[in-house]
Order: structure tokens, then C-alpha cells, then sequence
């Protein structure tokens, strides 16, 4: 397929960077654009020159659009997904793909009996050094124990992330937060969960046993006034990786510090455009990527449902 047709099912500021950037790739252009918002709708229609609609189904069934990317709050990722790929669509879906995997799982199933690329937005992972940072985390020997800390309010950008209702409540990002790991240190052996809410604030944390050894515990906060935060740290037999706000990721091997190299610069998001088109053209694969967000939720949504028993116990 050497034209591909983009449409967008959410048009609000985040969309219309990413439209920008696959305007820009050859053979690629964006046709048609959905917002709740008709503010949104016009700016789309006039910085991105596409058609915008009132319906987002029109988007997953219009004849003009062979790929869909699905860029509104979390909870309407399945629904909306699922309707592009019934409707013969290669999907993008921001991240997180969804907030369950029983929903994942029916996305995977229905793509594949189509041959549709399932796409998750994790831009991260497509940079070229990605694959070096994973080898940073191994690179301390059997793992021992690892943890990662994200807290995120969405700020004016997104403020849908403040209204669980909307976002899913913090556990819908722990998956993104998950992935290094996952990646890392293969397949999980154990899963536990907790979740805290206390008014407008939600932290959930899920916990993991590893079938190779070694322990992570992955945490995630979000809601009102909530600090931008993150930072990991990983232990194994034979040193530790750390890594905090505004600090490069370190090793550290008995009393030696050495700062890891940075992530070279470059625009990642253009290059998660180019890898989704590639995907649609048949030129990169797409199916170790989505296998891994499979096992990744999977785990999550084990860890949500014993967090949500504990809570139930409690009450």
C-alpha cells in the first residue's frame, strides 16, 4: 500500500501534533478528523487542511481512510478501536490500547482475523536506543529487584486526566509504566495490586514475581495537583541501574557511578508515525509489540481486580 489514507478518531492538541507529522511522511495524508469539540474540529480542518466530522463512526467507516488513530480519554480507546478494525481499518491507539485485557485481547483477535496492524502509541520504545536501554537494565546481572514511580496530572493539555471517569482511574497507566520491564525480565511467575484513592488523588501499584527471579513493583499516581514526577531503580546480583527527575540513568557496580549514555535526540513521534506506516505496508512487523502489551495488561488487570478484592474486604 503505497498511499495510506489517516483518520483521526480524537482531534485535540495531541492529534493534531501527530497528524502534522504524517502529513509529512511520503505517500501518507490525513483525511478526516473527529472532535467532540468544534472548536477542535476547526483547528483540525485548518492546520491540518482534512475534513472534520460530528461522528467519530464516520471516521472508522469512511471509504477514504485505511488506518484509524484513535487519540481520545482512555475509556473509549475499546470501543472506538474495535469499531475501525470491524470496519477494515489498521489501527493507532494512544496509549494505553485499553483499560483491560479482556478488551485487548478481543482488539487482537478481531486484527487478526482481518491482517490489521494493532498499533500502541508507546513512542518511547521506538527510539533507536530503546533496544541499548533494555540491555542497561540486564546488564546487572539475575535480577533481584526493580521498581519505577510516574505521577502525572495531564496539566491544560489533558485535563480529562483529572476525571477518573474519563481516564480510568491510575491503573490505566501502569501498563505504559510497565513495559521496560516486562521487556527486560520476561514473563511473570506472580501479580498483586493495590489502589489508594483518597478524594481527587489515585495511586495504583502492581507488583510482580518474575518466572526468572526477581521482584518489581510498578506505581502509579494520578488526579488533581499531582506532581510530575518519575524515577526507577533496578537491582540485580551484580549492580544496580537508577534514575530520577531530571537525572540520567546510572550504573552503579560497587563504589563506581557511571552515567549511561542520553537517548540521542530526534523527534520520536514522527518515528512512531513511520514505524505504524511501515507496519501497514508490510515492511516492519508489528505482532512482538503487541504481544508484549498483551502480557503486560494482562498482569495489570490481574493486579486491578486483587487490588479492587482487597478494597471490597476492607470495606
Amino acid at each position: 500500500m503505497d498511499n495510506v489514507r489517516i483518520g483521526f478518531v480524537g482531534a485535540g492538541n495531541w492529534a493534531v501534533n501527530r497528524a502534522r507529522r504524517f502529513n509529512t511522511i511520503e505517500g501518507v495524508h490525513v483525511t478526516i478528523g473527529w472532535s467532540r469539540s468544534e472548536k477542535c474540529r476547526e483547528r483540525f480542518r485548518r492546520e491540518i487542511s482534512a475534513r472534520a466530522t460530528e461522528n467519530w463512526l464516520e471516521v472508522c467507516e469512511s471509504e477514504q481512510v485505511d488506518a484509524v488513530v484513535v487519540s481520545t480519554p482512555n475509556v473509549f480507546h475499546f470501543e472506538q478501536a474495535r469499531a475501525a478494525l470491524a470496519n477494515g481499518k489498521h489501527v493507532l491507539v494512544e496509549t494505553p490500547l485499553c483499560l483491560h485485557y479482556s478488551q485487548a485481547r478481543q482488539l487482537a483477535d478481531l486484527g487478526a482475523q482481518g491482517d490489521l496492524v494493532i498499533h500502541h502509541g508507546a513512542s518511547f520504545r521506538h527510539h533507536p536506543d530503546y533496544a541499548r536501554g533494555i540491555e542497561h537494565l540486564r546488564s546487572v546481572g539475575p535480577l533481584l529487584y526493580a521498581e519505577r514511580l510516574a505521577a502525572f496530572e495531564g496539566g491544560p493539555q489533558r485535563p480529562w486526566y483529572r476525571d477518573f471517569a474519563l481516564s480510568g482511574g491510575a491503573f490505566s497507566f501502569v501498563s505504559f509504566e510497565a513495559i521496560e520491564f516486562f521487556e527486560a525480565f520476561g514473563h511473570v511467575a506472580e501479580v498483586d495490586g493495590w489502589d489508594v484513592q483518597r478524594g481527587k488523588l489515585d495511586v495504583a501499584t502492581m507488583w510482580v514475581r518474575f518466572v526468572e527471579g526477581g521482584q518489581a513493583r510498578v506505581s502509579y499516581g494520578t488526579g488533581e495537583n499531582v506532581p510530575s514526577v518519575g524515577a526507577g531503580l533496578v537491582i540485580g546480583t551484580d549492580g544496580a541501574v537508577q534514575w530520577g527527575q531530571g537525572l540520567p540513568r546510572r550504573l552503579i557496580r560497587g563504589g563506581e557511578v557511571t552515567d549511561l549514555p542520553k537517548e540521542r535526540e530526534l523527534d520520536v513521534v514522527l518515528r512512531q508515525c513511520e514505524i505504524f506506516v511501515d507496519q501497514i505496508r508490510r515492511r516492519r512487523d508489528f505482532h512482538a509489540d503487541l504481544d508484549l502489551d498483551l502480557r503486560v495488561l494482562k498482569a495489570v488487570s490481574e493486579a486491578q481486580e486483587k487490588a479492587q478484592n482487597r478494597r471490597d474486604r476492607e470495606m
